[in-house]
């Protein structure tokens, strides 16, 4: 059965009428859903990523209208998991492992944690990883268990994005 976070606005589950109003990350690295369906939608339909999430960072509402007899969901979480990414000037999207940071959790430990998930969705590992600003420790182009770290104004802040770079040609495109 297809999760929520997986179907695209206008998209709906079978069996059920489930209408994906939103299903976005934010500029804060915030996976951000609404959902409306005509009975009422079960927490595992809408369950965020297997990744761990940092604590009190997800939030979930349901109400219901009966006089319209629709109930609605709005849900946020922290992503932690792989999404596509498609900037100005890209042919195509490219897919990421997405991880925002909690606070006060280390790029160097995190990046442990990137790798099995991006390993485990993609049975290979990460060439690049990307953020909208890097440590003060870290230089463009520093490498760290085979991957290795540029600034992108187009990351999310406080995040982390993971790609392979051989297949999509990083190597000749101008950031």
């Amino acid at each position: 059965m297809a999760r929520i976070p997986d179907l695209e606005p206008g998209e709906t589950l079978r069996g059920k009428v489930i209408e994906v109003l939103v299903n976005d990350v934010s500029l804060e690295g915030m996976r951000r859903v609404k959902v409306v369906s005509d009975a009422p939608i079960e927490p595992a339909v809408i369950s965020p990523s297997p990744c761990p999430l940092p604590l009190g960072e997800e939030n979930m509402r349901t109400w219901c209208d009966e006089l319209l007899g629709l109930h609605y969901l709005e849900a946020t979480w922290a992503c932690r998991e792989a999404i596509k990414i498609r900037c100005e000037g890209w042919k195509i999207a490219r897919p990421f492992v997405l991880w925002k940071l909690a606070p006060g959790e280390r790029v160097s430990e995190a990046l442990k944690e990137i790798l099995g998930v991006f390993g485990a969705l993609f049975k290979c590992f990460p060439d690049y990883a990307f953020m909208k600003k890097l440590p003060k420790t870290v230089e463009n182009g520093f490498e760290a268990d085979g991957v290795m770290f540029m600034e992108a104004v187009w990351v999310p802040a406080s995040c982390v994005a993971v790609c392979k770079g051989d297949d999509y040609g990083f190597e000749t495109m101008a950031l």
